[in-house]
């Protein structure tokens, strides 16, 4: 029988970041099992972090109290599926049902108790970025008191839709490191992900009401030559904006007006081209995989969908055809 660690879990003044550095040398393969035992019962706990963002998923079978202490300042987002958490955020104690979200900055969660069979899950997203798409969004300072609203519904709305994209990127993308192989998705996930959170959840700006204004087409253009000659770099619509001269939120708002897609639609629609002009002239060596998930496609499926569709062939179609080419020189 293997030996059971013991751990005591009063208190944890642990980063994300040093929680999953300990889970990827104590945690066995099968990861949503209980890790560990103490005298009170079964718990586990698992995270994945990358570039900042962290995905964790948790249980307990009986009822715990914790004290926490977490120096960052990031945004914490705690989901309960089957009984219930009483989280402590700045003297506020929030109660968290299924079908609820608390969404908070870290360092304002001081402690929690867990209800008995709990199963648990959270994300945590860097606060720096959040404040940077903002600023893209909002075109004004950020209030240093700014917050989102804290109780979120998960039955339908906005917070249901970024929770499944978080646990995508927990289960689908961190679980096995793809974005640390594709640099372009991380860029990408990143600002999409904290361009939705400001854009569709409650907050402190959220009343305030910045007029979006007509660009130039020369600035459009701008915007669409810097995205062709850097689109195999892990740029970002931030850097389109920049390169034209006008905002996030003006970009967005001239792009669908006059060539009725989005800059992210653009951008990858220009990734897709350039992923199959390196197919085209691959050597041997060479996979699909290996090149879509370069041009930042981390779904083969998807991926080999979209090119269809785009270009009328398939892109193992396309690789053969380069395969023969290259034996024949």
């Amino acid at each position: 029988m293997n030996e059971i660690a013991l751990i005591k879990l009063e208190r944890a003044p642990l980063t994300a970041g040093e929680i999953s550095e300990w889970l990827s040398v104590e945690k066995g393969p099968n990861h949503y099992r209980p890790l560990s035992l103490d005298h009170r019962g079964l718990f586990s706990f698992d995270v994945h972090s990358v570039g900042g963002f962290a995905g964790w998923s948790g249980s307990s079978s009986v009822e715990r109290s914790l004290s926490v202490s977490i120096e960052s300042d990031d945004f914490m987002f705690f989901v309960e599926h089957e009984t219930y958490y009483n989280v402590a955020t700045g003297g506020i104690q929030h109660t968290i049902a299924p079908g609820s979200g608390l969404l908070t900055s870290a360092d304002r969660y001081s402690s929690l108790n867990i209800g008995e069979g709990s199963m648990a899950e959270g994300f945590c997203v860097p606060r720096k970025a959040v404040l940077t798409a903002l600023a893209d969004s909002f075109e004004r300072a950020t209030p240093a008191s700014f917050e989102f609203t804290p109780l979120h519904d998960l039955t339908s709305g906005p917070a249901a839709r970024m929770l499944k994209l978080m646990r995508f990127f927990r289960d689908d993308i961190c679980g096995d490191q793809s974005l640390i192989a594709s640099p372009i998705a991380l860029a990408s996930f990143q600002e999409m992900f904290c361009l939705l959170m400001v854009q569709n959840l409650r907050h402190t700006l959220s009343n305030f009401n910045s007029p979006v204004h007509s660009i130039a087409p020369r600035q459009i253009k701008r915007a669409i030559e810097f995205a062709r000659t850097n689109a195999a770099l892990p740029i970002t619509i931030s850097d389109m904006a920049a390169a034209a001269g006008v905002s996030v939120r003006g970009l967005q708002f001239n792009f669908r007006r006059f060539l009725n897609a989005t800059p992210m639609e653009y951008l990858r629609r220009l990734r897709l081209e350039g992923a199959r002009h390196e197919i085209k002239a691959a050597d041997l060596s060479s996979t699909v995989t290996d090149i879509a998930r370069r041009w930042g496609f981390l779904h083969l499926g998807r991926f080999s969908q979209e090119y269809h569709a785009a270009f009328g062939v398939m892109p193992s179609s396309d690789l053969a055809d380069s395969r023969r080419k290259f034996m024949t020189k």
